[in-house]
């Protein structure tokens, strides 16, 4: 692993938006009342929403999900408003 992935896998850090995190909820909801077949595929949204902020690592080492998976995933998530990008810590 190179020394910038390495950086990026702790510096970067995403959390649920203040949308994403209400309309998971819903969904979350939902999962308890209709079944636990609804969260197959959201166990990056539950472990933001669970956890807060997070970094790839933290993640990563939840959700079993390689790095490039994992930010696939993300920013799949980014642009419908579920997650964002927290900048790096100056």
């Amino acid at each position: 692993m190179t020394g910038a992935v390495a950086k990026a896998r702790v510096m970067d850090r995403y959390m649920l938006t203040f949308e994403g995190r209400a309309r998971f909820k819903r969904t979350k909801l939902r999962a308890d009342v209709e079944g636990t077949d609804l969260m197959v595929g959201f166990e990056v949204l539950d472990y933001l929403y669970e956890h807060g902020a997070s970094s790839l690592e933290e993640i990563e080492k939840h959700t079993g999900l390689s790095y490039s998976q994992l930010v696939h995933k993300l920013e799949s998530l980014m642009p419908w408003g579920y997650v964002e990008r927290l900048d790096e810590p100056q």
